[in-house]
Formats: structure tokens, C-alpha cells, sequence
């Protein structure tokens, strides 16, 4: 397979419910973990405070969705999106795996998750995503997803070394063309989970 992966015997229900009142305290706490800061553009210590009005914020801002990430009825992570500045029917995502002990093949399924939700459910015209340029792992899944790669974003220093930011875009008539081709090369438990993903919107 060449994911390194090593697949449970079953495979998942996946959830993703917008964030509520009631999972804030988990979400902080997620946002605070370090694998997670490390792999984003501000990596302060985010304070309650700043959670609560950010997430005041989020409500009041009909270009944002921000789901929470139902394993098997279990919050594992999370699936945001906004519309693309100054780009018609654009829209950003960025995820993130919160808990340690997620399903191994979580990752994948928040890149499927993604794709569907954006180019299936709400037929955007595209999705866009930046990462930062030593955020491997993400990167070699966009590539593995075909992903279009754009020009690199702007670049920053962090810890005395120089790093970029990596921009992909996926059009709707390519992930047509390419979605059963790209889960053919998956596990067979990613591609049954695939189809038990689920969006309360």
C-alpha cells in the first residue's frame, strides 16, 4: 500500500457536526496541543478568552463553517472551511487530528471528507489549501489526492529557519475525474469508511 499504515479490522462512521457551545472546552484544548500549534501560522497559547471570542466571531460569519469530527460517535478533530477571498465559489479547509489514538486511517478520511463536502454537497467550483512547507505529512497526502499545486505562498522564519507556505487547488470537474481513481489506490477499510462519511449541517 506504501501509507504505513496499519489498518484496524473494521472501518469507522464519520460525523461532522458544527461546532456547539458544548465542545468548546474540547476544541481549545486541541488547539493548544503543540503537534497541533506547531503546524500553524500563529502559535501562541490561546487563552479562553480569545477561544470565546473567536468563536463568537465564527458564529456571526455566514463564509465560515467549522465542523467537529465524529469518530464512531466519538469528537476526534475537526474540518474548517471559509469562502476564498475575491475567488466566486472558493473554499479554504484546514483539519486537524485532536485526539492521539484516532483511527490510523483518519487522516485520509478528512481529505475525502473535505473533497466531497465542498465540490459534492455545496458544488464549489474549487478547493484551496495552504500548508506550511514542513508540514510533510499533509503535503505528501494533497499529492497523493492530486492535488494542483500553485505558486508558493510568502515565506517566514521560524526557529532561525526559512520555510514557505505550499498552495494546492482542486477543481470540481477534477475531483470528478479523479475520485475513483484516487480511492482504488487507497486501503479497502478507507474506501468502506469513505462511504459512511456524514454532514449535519
Amino acid at each position: 500500500m506504501g501509507l504505513g499504515l496499519t489498518m484496524a479490522s473494521y472501518s469507522p462512521k464519520s460525523r461532522f457536526s458544527l461546532l456547539s457551545h458544548n465542545e468548546l472546552e474540547t476544541v481549545l484544548n486541541w488547539r493548544n496541543k503543540p503537534h497541533i500549534r506547531q503546524n500553524m501560522h500563529h502559535q501562541d497559547t490561546i487563552t479562553w478568552t480569545q477561544h470565546s471570542q473567536w468563536y463568537e466571531a465564527l458564529t456571526n460569519d455566514d463564509s465560515r463553517l467549522f465542523f467537529v469530527f465524529y469518530q464512531n460517535d466519538r469528537p476526534i478533530g475537526v474540518l474548517n472551511f471559509s469562502q476564498y477571498p475575491s475567488v466566486p465559489d472558493t473554499f479554504e479547509w484546514g483539519c486537524y487530528i485532536g485526539e492521539d489514538n484516532a483511527w490510523p486511517g483518519s487522516g485520509l478520511l478528512l481529505e475525502i471528507a473535505a473533497l466531497q463536502f465542498a465540490l459534492e454537497i455545496e458544488s464549489a467550483n474549487a478547493l484551496y489549501a495552504e500548508v506550511l512547507s514542513f508540514n510533510k505529512s499533509v503535503i505528501k497526502l494533497h499529492t497523493l489526492f492530486q492535488y494542483m499545486p500553485l505558486e508558493d505562498g510568502p515565506s517566514f522564519v521560524r526557529d532561525e529557519e526559512e520555510h514557505c507556505v505550499k498552495r494546492f487547488k482542486y477543481k470540481r470537474e477534477q475531483w470528478q475525474h479523479n475520485k475513483a481513481i484516487v480511492l482504488n489506490r487507497l486501503p479497502k477499510q478507507i474506501c468502506a469508511a469513505a462511504r459512511n462519511i456524514e454532514f449535519e449541517v
